[in-house]
C-alpha cells in the first residue's frame, strides 16, 4: 500500500468539500493511506508575514527526505496520464514520503516554494485551497486508477 501526505493551512467546513473528499478518499483507501494534517492559518498576520507564518507551520510537517510537491498557481501543468506518471515514483520511494502541500488564502512563502522539490498547478485558473483539495483527491484517484491499468474516465 502507497502512503503519502497532504498538508494543507485551515480546516475545511464546508460539507460540500468534505463529502467530495469523503469520497474520493473512500476510493483511494485500498491502495493509498493518506496522512492529512491540517496546520492553523494565521489571520491576524498580514501579506508576506502571513504566508511566512503558515508555510513555517506547514514545514515542521514535513520530514526531511520526504518530497515536498507544493501546489502552486505558476507549477507545473500535467495531463492526467502525465501527473500518474509523475506520482508513481513518489510513491514507491522507499525512504521518504510523497507530501503535497496546499497553502492558505494568500498561498505559500517564498521559502517554503524554494524547499519543495515541485510545483504542482492543478489549473492556470485560481481557486480556494478548499477546492484545490477536493481536485488534488480526484486527481490521487484518477492517476491511481490509471496506474493500476483500469479505465479512467468516469
Amino acid at each position: 500500500m502507497y502512503r503519502l501526505k497532504i498538508i494543507s493551512v485551515g480546516k475545511l467546513k464546508k460539507n460540500y468539500y468534505l463529502d467530495a473528499i469523503a469520497h474520493y478518499a473512500k476510493m483511494l483507501k485500498p491502495v493509498v493511506r493518506i496522512d492529512v494534517q491540517n496546520v492553523k492559518d494565521c489571520p491576524r498576520a498580514e501579506g508576506a508575514q502571513r504566508k511566512r507564518l503558515e508555510s513555517l507551520r506547514i514545514l515542521e510537517k514535513v520530514g526531511p527526505k520526504d518530497t515536498l510537491v507544493a501546489l502552486h498557481e505558476t507549477g507545473k501543468l500535467f495531463t492526467s496520464l502525465d501527473f500518474a506518471s509523475f506520482l508513481r515514483p513518489l510513491l514507491e520511494n522507499p525512504v521518504g514520503e510523497c507530501c503535497f502541500v496546499i497553502g492558505g488564502a494568500l498561498g505559500l512563502s517564498p521559502e517554503l516554494l524554494a524547499r519543495s522539490q515541485v510545483q504542482l498547478s492543478l489549473s492556470p485558473l485560481t481557486m480556494p485551497h478548499e477546492l484545490a483539495q477536493v481536485v488534488l483527491y480526484e486527481q490521487l484517484f484518477r492517476a491511481t486508477t490509471i496506474m493500476a491499468g483500469r479505465t479512467y474516465h468516469y
